[in-house]
């Protein structure tokens, strides 16, 4: 895979695969933050697969490189144009992810969409349900639409990966996002 240099990307997609804390510490604007396991997973609900892809890895991922490749490979993409090493990239070219530690959130009185992106089948740990949205990661790209923008919105998963993917998402929507920090497992722990 081709390693590119962050002054060469223009309309190419952008797929961030390191960790979600990595992602929300800095990233490039429009960048989707998906880790290996969600790209397989969500690539073709999020990505066009007739579009340029450059995976933005850290030096710790590079040992992915061929990995992502080929499952991008499987997935059907065509142009699968390289790399970029966050590392090469200038800091004040990066953008912060801003999130919310749990139990700030429940503290919080305010209006506001407490998004929720798992899959109903998969919710053993009801979230919350002041101002709860359930919209599935999968169909978020789809449905994002109906969030009410005057609102802000908290993203919520099981355990936040999910949920800065979301925010990544949504970020490239204009939306200003803030991601629940560790997610149903940090409010359940709250609760106890």
């Amino acid at each position: 895979m081709k390693k590119i240099n962050h002054k060469d990307i223009n309309d190419q997609q952008l797929v961030d695969v390191r960790t979600q804390h990595e992602y929300q510490a800095g990233h490039l604007k429009n960048a989707l933050n998906l880790n290996p396991g969600n790209f397989k997973k969500y690539a073709t609900y999020y990505l066009d697969v007739n579009q340029p892809v450059i995976f933005i890895v850290g030096s710790e991922e590079e040992s992915h490189l061929e990995e992502l490749s080929e499952s991008a490979d499987a997935l059907g993409f065509t142009q699968n144009n390289g790399y970029l090493l966050i590392e090469e990239v200038p800091k004040e070219n990066l953008k912060t992810t801003e999130t919310i530690p749990a139990e700030d959130f429940l503290n919080k009185t305010d209006d506001f969409i407490l998004l929720d992106v798992r899959h109903p089948d998969e919710i053993t740990r009801p979230a919350p349900e002041k101002n709860l949205v359930n919209i599935p990661f999968e169909n978020l790209v789809n449905d994002y639409q109906s969030l009410d923008t005057s609102k802000q919105i908290f993203t919520l998963c099981g355990s936040g990966n999910r949920s800065t993917a979301a925010a990544s998402f949504l970020e490239s929507k204009g939306f200003n996002p803030k991601v629940i920090e560790g997610g149903m497992k940090a409010i359940q722990e709250i609760g106890k």
